[in-house]
């Protein structure tokens, strides 16, 4: 028998001094540890950029939207014309005849007033200050009261005067020769103006 053999036991090296097999599983241990360390570290950032990923695109398209809406926003009225209950209002600085204030309306696609409800009325009252405006309402002789635009007039308001035109003041309707200068109001249906 050779007295210079030992045996071991599983995992303690022959040779004293030689840890090699126990450091080999504490290192496969640590190797391991970091190895779930690093698969937890690179499912977070992946989680973390497909959240980003996912921001992004959202950012991007509501940015789109919203581009897009803007392009395509339209203004109802020109910047002088004021909106009302679908219909754009011109309230002239200067003053004319009832006929060539029509003559202007009608170059700016428009008519002179046309309203059909007393919320227009009012609307157009409380912008009219203390001036007098010509509207589209006008009396051929022998005929009864009619709007520019051919409809009749109904009656729903009172026109005071003897005159063969209708015109807007702060406390209602009247009426005058068409000779006479007023101030006037177009009016015409909203329109899709693109915004510059």
């Amino acid at each position: 028998m050779n007295n210079n053999i030992r045996l071991t036991n599983a995992g303690n090296s022959p040779f004293p001094g030689d840890h090699t097999s126990s450091s080999l599983t504490v290192q496969s241990k640590g190797h391991l540890k970091k190895n779930k360390k690093g698969l937890y570290i690179s499912k977070i950032i992946i989680i973390i950029i497909f959240f980003l990923v996912i921001l992004i695109i959202t950012l991007a398209t509501i940015l789109a939207v919203g581009k897009q809406k803007s392009s395509a926003e339209h203004t109802p009225c020109l910047d002088d014309w004021i909106g009302y209950l679908g219909k754009c209002f011109y309230f002239s600085e200067n003053t004319t005849t009832w006929t060539a204030s029509q003559n202007f309306c009608v170059s700016h696609a428009a008519t002179l007033a046309v309203f059909n409800t007393t919320k227009e009325l009012n609307f157009l009252k409380r912008y009219s200050d203390h001036s007098q405006y010509w509207i589209g309402l006008s009396l051929k002789p022998g005929q009864t009261w009619m709007w520019i635009d051919g409809t009749l007039y109904k009656a729903w308001f009172k026109i005071i005067g003897i005159g063969e035109c209708a015109y807007l003041h702060k406390s209602g309707i009247s009426s005058a020769s068409t000779h006479l200068v007023r101030k006037w109001i177009c009016s015409k249906p909203y329109t899709c103006i693109p915004r510059s």
